[in-house]
């Protein structure tokens, strides 16, 4: 579950209470610093504490577009701290941005952290071009598809399958038009091992969040049932 959903509070312990309350367990959290400060290490020690009361496993860390350039590097040094797979950029202007994807690449690698880029980003669209992108970088670069903007880009199987080798998040829809039955298959024959990372948007408010969360767990046990089918 993406931590988009309180995007707009300070994230606190009983955010993550509450997500695990509705039976998931793995998170991805927001890089923004209103909402979680993770350039300060007393903050981030709070996050280790109340992601293991909640027995809750950190995914990543994703970094919007309009983030400072040390943002992304302090969002790595999160992983000195707490144990992680990615960190994701929203990438503003791709060629400037490559150099800053080797160099976190580089300073990520050591910590066991895998740099992504979010296919969301800005002049890397259609998939095609993300994927010339990443290829043409100097280190292993990863993709972070939002499933429901490759369907509305055009066909959500054929950019499952064109990523396939550099996916290493993947970001769904609560609510869509997605063939998930199609979907879900196509992830499994890529081999994708990782979770699927549900994101609500950020609709604040307790009633809302409740439940936009129960909608959510209903949508993963739905995607279980569908997994078990195919294996």
């Amino acid at each position: 579950m993406s931590t988009h959903l309180y995007h707009s509070q300070r994230l606190g312990r009983e955010h993550l209470a509450e997500i695990a309350a509705h039976g998931f367990q793995i998170v991805e959290v927001m890089a923004v610093r209103t909402h979680f400060d993770f350039h300060n290490p007393a903050t981030v020690a709070d996050l280790l504490q109340w992601l293991a009361e909640a027995r809750l496993e950190l995914h990543g860390l994703h970094v919007p577009a309009d983030a400072a350039e040390e943002d992304a590097d302090h969002a790595v040094f999160v992983a000195r701290q707490i144990p992680m797979r990615v960190v994701t950029l929203q990438v503003a202007r791709p060629k400037e941005a490559a150099r800053q994807l080797d160099r976190l690449a580089g300073l990520a690698e050591p910590l066991g952290v895998r740099v992504a880029v979010d296919s969301n980003s800005q002049g890397l669209s259609p998939v095609g071009s993300l994927v010339h992108f990443v290829e043409g970088l100097e280190h292993p670069i990863g993709i972070s598809l939002d499933f429901d903007q490759a369907r509305r880009d055009g066909d959500l199987i054929d950019a499952i399958e064109a990523v396939s080798e550099h996916l290493v998040s993947a970001l769904v829809p609560l609510e869509s038009r997605i063939d998930w039955p199609a979907a879900l298959t196509t992830v499994q024959k890529v081999g994708y091992e990782g979770p699927l990372i549900f994101d609500s948007g950020s609709r604040a408010g307790s009633p809302i969040t409740k439940a936009l969360l129960q909608q959510a767990r209903t949508a993963r046990e739905r995607f279980e049932k569908l997994l078990c089918t195919y294996i």
